[in-house]
């Protein structure tokens, strides 16, 4: 019986999530960006939020339909909001999202708040072809992003370790550690760029630095919780930039 139980539960993460779920992504990313950016703004003509937001609107929804075919078990992992695989020699490790998270979200949405007000206010000017660029790395991001979750499917949004959780170390876990992170740096360091801020790439830096201490925590979780992730170090040398960091 328990074993019947565990294939259930298995076959359920495996199972698509139906359409209508995946349809709804797109458009509550959209609407949560426009309720931030331009109210703050004071301008809904405002054409570099819209040009963001459409862009990121299609990009969530085309990569979540692929992802949701090929691997679901990592956006059904993604929808989690309690751990389950803790012991007690990662616990404290992974508590650190605890302090971690609050900080990663001010930096993320002050990256949307303060061009908006850079917007409104015009304390910054930034090249349109400049905003073309910023908007295209941010996407760039994304991609990134979702291929790590295709290859991945225990790239969870909390610090925890699943049971059957396996090293992955091919495809862009072959060249960095933490790809997931290399694509969010990308997305939300380009991200006020894409709105025509330099100023917004402050807290946006803040948002990364964040990142890259969560991954001095996750890596001790991991190192106490995962036999072979020590060794899986020693092959892939990097963290974020192959051959820099």
């Amino acid at each position: 019986m328990v074993k019947e139980n565990v294939k259930n539960s298995i076959d359920k993460m495996d199972k698509p999530i139906p359409f209508w779920v995946i349809l709804i992504i797109p458009f509550y990313a959209g609407a949560l960006f426009s309720v931030i950016l331009f109210p703050a703004a004071k301008d809904w003509g405002w054409l570099e939020a819209w040009l963001y937001i459409i862009i990121f609107a299609i990009n969530i929804g085309v990569s979540y339909f692929i992802i949701n075919k090929k691997n679901p078990r990592v956006i059904r992992n993604r929808m989690k909001v309690k751990k389950e695989g803790l012991t007690s020699l990662t616990k404290t490790s992974a508590g650190s999202d605890k302090f971690i998270m609050p900080i990663l979200s001010v930096g993320f949405i002050g990256a949307l708040i303060l061009p908006a007000f850079d917007h409104r206010y015009g304390w910054s000017s930034t090249p349109f072809m400049v905003e073309m660029v910023g908007l295209v790395v941010s996407n760039a991001g994304m991609v990134i992003m979702d291929i790590a979750m295709m290859q991945n499917a225990f790239a969870s949004k909390l610090l925890d370790i699943k049971e059957g959780q396996t090293i992955i170390d091919t495809g862009l876990y072959s060249y960095v550690r933490h790809p997931l992170y290399s694509g969010a740096s990308l997305m939300i360091l380009a991200l006020p760029i894409a709105l025509g801020s330099w100023w917004g790439v402050l807290p946006a830096a803040i948002g990364v630095l964040s990142l890259a201490l969560r991954i001095h925590f996750e890596e001790e979780m991991l190192v106490k919780g995962m036999d072979g992730y020590t060794d899986y170090q020693t092959r892939v040398k990097y963290k974020l930039i192959p051959g820099i960091y």
